[in-house]
């Protein structure tokens, strides 16, 4: 067969078996087994594949069919303009949590403004260090605490540290939310487990079966780990600082409760995603009187 051959039989294997985007996943498996890029592939379309290329590339769609994240599968995510490597050992980055990183580059811009010196940052719940590297790489001069609870997730971790060359810039420490950072920082930002554990058991089988249930379950609730690190906060933020926070959909009103309880006087604000979902909470603590 072809590569174009190849591509549309396939793609048509993945749409049968219920894979969204099957033609785009088809591609990006297909790219992985020939080592092409997507540009190298297509300019391939009429090429013949030897008959170990097609064992290969099979590999890789019968991996897929059992729903194992395509992400896993080649070990790539793309995020934020990153090429980030992840294994099961860490959550996959999603699109909604480029909004998070966005938020906290407009923070860390305005304090470097402000205070004339880049922030110290803490990223809780690192996993592959997408926050963590987006923020280093776009803030000159900042350093970040990268925290997860999972050791395996902090080797994960060093693998991309490595990879942007930040080893001097990200500092990864394994521990439980803030318990393991000593100082005050400028700014916290955290994408921790939210789901709760109702909708455990509609989560689709790429997520389910294969993504960390560590970075994923966030109690019965859902908020709960949020919860606990918003209560470790106070000695750990500077004046003028803030904390940034990814959330699940309908969450805003107990994590905004627990802020009030903790942090009155602080400025909170909702950021939307694009399907119109707070997903973003950022608080303010300049002002705040802490409990």
């Amino acid at each position: 067969m072809t590569i174009a051959e190849t591509l549309r039989k396939y793609t048509s294997t993945l749409k049968q078996h219920g894979i969204d985007e099957a033609s785009s996943e088809a591609k990006v498996l297909l790219c992985h087994a020939l080592n092409l890029n997507s540009a190298q592939l297509f300019s391939q379309v009429d090429r013949v594949l030897t008959a170990s290329e097609i064992a290969s590339f099979e590999s890789l769609v019968d991996r897929r069919l059992k729903r194992e994240p395509t992400a896993y599968i080649t070990g790539h995510k793309e995020f934020y303009g990153l090429d980030l490597y992840v294994d099961g050992r860490v959550l996959i980055p999603r699109p909604e949590t480029e909004i998070l990183v966005e938020e906290a580059l407009n923070f860390g811009r305005a304090w470097i403004e402000r205070n004339g010196k880049a922030p110290l940052i803490a990223d809780i719940g690192t996993g592959s260090g997408a926050i963590a590297i987006g923020l280093a790489l776009n803030l000159p001069g900042s350093h970040v605490y990268a925290v997860d609870i999972s050791e395996k997730a902090l080797e994960a971790a060093a693998i991309n540290v490595d990879r942007y060359r930040l080893k001097d810039r990200i500092t990864l420490i394994h521990g439980n939310l803030l318990e393991q950072i000593s100082g005050e920082m400028a700014l916290v930002v955290a994408n921790l487990p939210y789901i709760g554990e109702p909708e455990v058991g509609y989560l689709q089988a790429e997520i389910a079966k294969y993504e960390p249930g560590i970075a994923l379950r966030g109690g019965s609730g859902g908020t709960e780990v949020i919860q606990s690190l918003i209560t470790q906060a106070n000695d750990k933020i500077a004046t003028g600082g803030a904390i940034l926070l990814e959330i699940g959909a309908g969450q805003e009103q107990e994590i905004t409760r627990v802020i009030r309880d903790c942090m009155p006087g602080s400025e909170i604000a909702l950021i939307k995603d694009l399907s119109g979902i707070n997903r973003v909470i950022t608080i303010d603590v300049k002002g705040s009187q802490r409990l």
